[in-house]
């Protein structure tokens, strides 16, 4: 009977987010983690795998999120349309996985099928699904549903063979997203309701004391008495502490968390992300937390307004009041009747423990809240939506029909909002121009939007856009850069190169900027300039090919060749279809006397682009060094056919033919 609901779920989820096989990249995030990522782009590779392992790009440890991005790769290639197919797959799986989880632990079937429908269609989750960027969400999402599927089996007969999976499970999940680390929080919650473990624990503690104590134990029970000090029931202190055995169960887990947490923060604080006290206060923060609280659930029950970004804002104090007085109302109400309805305490509870890692306490970025921080969260809000609404019905007498007809209004009104946010993430056009639609003082969607702008040659809209979001934000590095690339595409590359240093001084290690500012400098003749900004470009844990192929030009001008060569074989590995890289190659193996080196490369170089005048004239050139002189003559023919104006290839074909003539 599990089948057909399990089946429906999955079904439904692939029909509503099959649209975003045909949506694009956009470019938040995305370029990041596959469109422009060398590593991600090749596949799993052992250095990929061993990077996936060990780098901290964008301020997070997720090994198997990074692992998954490779394998999508390898097998589909770096459309973006397959990843966000595998987004989907994931989350229809989650879906899957809540919906046999509860039931195993309530065995609750439609109330289960219910909560997990809502987990499904709810526009809230839409950014977690249809953002690529977002894998990390729905991949340690999957490994916490099989979490909590494998805890409810453990609990069912305790023993190590059943906890390991656990285990497994939950370290998985912990190296997708550190997310996890709320999850023995979350165990324990479940062991008071569903599972009843607590009830089970708190009624077998006394009945490990049998007959009458013997007089010895009476006398210590007195002394301890007369002392104030508690008596317990047997050795192991169960009479005193009948939950001990489930708290002990969860230190493994615990540990884990603990460890994550600590990675989690100190990867942040390296990258920079962590915004400091002095930049937003305590009292600040907590504001923004109360607030966030209660607006992720106002946008549960009514989904309007949704964008990728919300700029942070500081709200009123009154604002803030009313905010922390309503949590706390929930907060007595779900305590009050934790007895009679215990998954409305448990339902609550979830809501708030698995927020607070991304609650904003310890501030990351310039953004208020985000959608895709609820989607665990909610999980607790709809399972308690479903058993009360199956709870009051009953108590009303509502005929049969009106639950389920009730159930399924719901889920048609949240996939319609779903399937229109969903059209939002088509590209980055419209998914930026939604956010400046419903949200105000949007610096980040005005940049974005720039951005997409200027790809598509609109460049004085996207000045506009960029000019807005400095006007907001003048301390954004990003801004400054795309006004600079901006002007550089109007032609005014005088006032753009102000805009690329202004970057600089605000992101001192922005690769992008100093890899720009460097060619500038080069073009300018100042190669020095160029050098220093090329060596900071290339600082980070991720291949710069372009920058290691202007570091080589670079050094080629001070004569240094060495140098030249290590970095330009550095762009080839992750260039090798660039055919200039070829070129400068066989130039360098040329004046380093290497000269069937030389060869191979003005070939690649020919080869990869046939109207390459220039490397057709050196694989002459190379040519007539190893005496085939009819090769070379085919060589400065071609150079001089592309280019009737290159005088030294026309000087060399006058030469190679005088030579032939000589030979015959």
């Amino acid at each position: 009977m599990n089948a057909l609901p399990a089946v429906a779920l999955a079904v439904l989820t692939a029909a509503l987010y099959a649209q975003v096989g045909a949506f694009d990249y956009v470019n938040y995030d995305d370029p990041f983690y596959v469109q422009e990522n060398l590593i991600v782009q090749r596949g799993l590779t052992a250095y990929g795998v061993k990077w996936a392992f060990t780098t901290t790009t964008l301020g997070n440890w997720h090994p198997l999120t990074w692992l998954s991005y490779m394998l999508d790769c390898r097998l589909f290639g770096a459309g973006p349309g397959a990843h966000h197919l595998v987004n989907v797959l994931f989350h229809a799986l989650n879906a899957v996985l809540l919906f046999l989880a509860l039931e195993r632990m309530t065995q609750a079937r439609w109330r289960s099928a219910f909560a997990a429908a809502l987990f499904a269609l709810h526009p809230l989750h839409v950014e977690s699904v249809a953002w690529i960027a977002e894998r990390k969400d729905v991949l340690s999402t999957f490994f916490w549903m099989l979490t909590l599927w494998a805890y409810a089996f453990y609990a069912e007969r305790p023993g190590p063979k059943r906890y390991l999976p656990v285990l497994v499970f939950f370290l998985a999940g912990l190296m997708a997203k550190p997310m996890l680390v709320t999850v023995p929080v979350i165990l324990l919650l479940m062991d008071g309701w569903p599972l009843k473990r607590l009830d089970s624990a708190r009624q077998a503690a006394p009945a490990q004391v049998t007959g009458d104590p013997q007089p010895r134990e009476k006398k210590d029970r007195k002394r301890k008495a007369q002392r104030g000090q508690p008596a317990t029931q047997d050795k192991a202190g169960r009479g005193a502490f009948p939950f001990l055995p489930l708290l002990t169960e969860k230190i493994p887990l615990a540990i884990l968390s603990v460890v994550f947490s600590v990675v989690a923060i100190v990867t942040q604080q390296k990258s920079g992300a962590v915004v400091s006290l002095t930049q937003l206060s305590l009292a600040e923060r907590v504001g923004n937390a109360l607030v966030s609280c209660v607006l992720y659930l106002w946008k549960t029950i009514w989904p309007s307004g949704l964008a990728v970004f919300y700029p942070l804002q500081p709200w009123p104090p009154a604002a803030v009041l009313a905010a922390a007085l309503f949590l706390a109302a929930v907060t007595a109400v779900a305590l009050r009747w934790s007895r009679r309805f215990p998954y409305l305490a448990f339902g609550w509870a979830w809501y708030l423990v698995t927020l607070l890692p991304v609650i904003g306490l310890v501030k990351l970025g310039d953004a208020a809240m985000a959608d895709r921080y609820t989607y665990v969260p909610l999980i607790g809000p709809f399972v308690a939506l479903a058993w009360g609404a199956c709870d009051l019905a009953a108590r009303l007498r509502l005929p049969p029909a009106v639950l389920p007809a009730a159930a399924g209004a719901v889920l048609a009104a949240c996939a319609i909002v779903t399937h229109g946010q969903i059209a939002h993430w088509r590209d980055s056009h419209s998914l930026f121009t939604r956010a400046l639609a419903v949200t105000e003082k949007n610096f980040l969607a005005h940049n974005n939007l720039a951005v997409a702008l200027i790809v598509d040659g609109r460049i004085e809209e996207a000045l506009v856009h960029i000019e807005q979001a400095l006007a907001i934000q003048p301390r954004y590095a990003g801004a400054h850069f795309n006004r600079g690339i901006a002007l550089a595409r109007l032609g005014r590359g005088d006032e753009a190169l102000p805009s690329y240093l202004k970057a600089l001084e605000i992101h001192p290690a922005f690769p992008d900027a100093n890899y720009t500012v460097a060619g500038v400098y080069l073009s300018k003749g100042d190669v020095d300039r160029a050098i220093v900004h090329f060596e900071r470009a290339i600082q980070t844990s991720e291949p710069q090919p372009k920058a290691y192929a202007g570091l080589a030009e670079a050094y080629i001008l001070k004569g240094r060749m060495d140098e030249a060569l290590s970095y330009s074989l550095s762009a080839l590995e992750w260039q090798q279809a660039d055919a200039k890289l070829h070129y400068n190659i066989g130039s360098i193996y040329i004046l380093k006397g290497k000269v069937d080196e030389a060869i191979s490369h003005f070939r690649e170089a020919v080869r990869l682009a046939p109207d390459y005048s220039r490397a057709r004239n050196n694989l002459g050139s190379a040519l007539m060094l190893r005496n085939r002189i009819d090769e070379a003559i085919d060589q400065f023919r071609e150079a001089v056919r592309l280019d009737p104006d290159y005088g030294m290839a026309r000087e060399n074909l006058r030469d190679a033919l005088a030579q032939q003539k000589r030979r015959r």
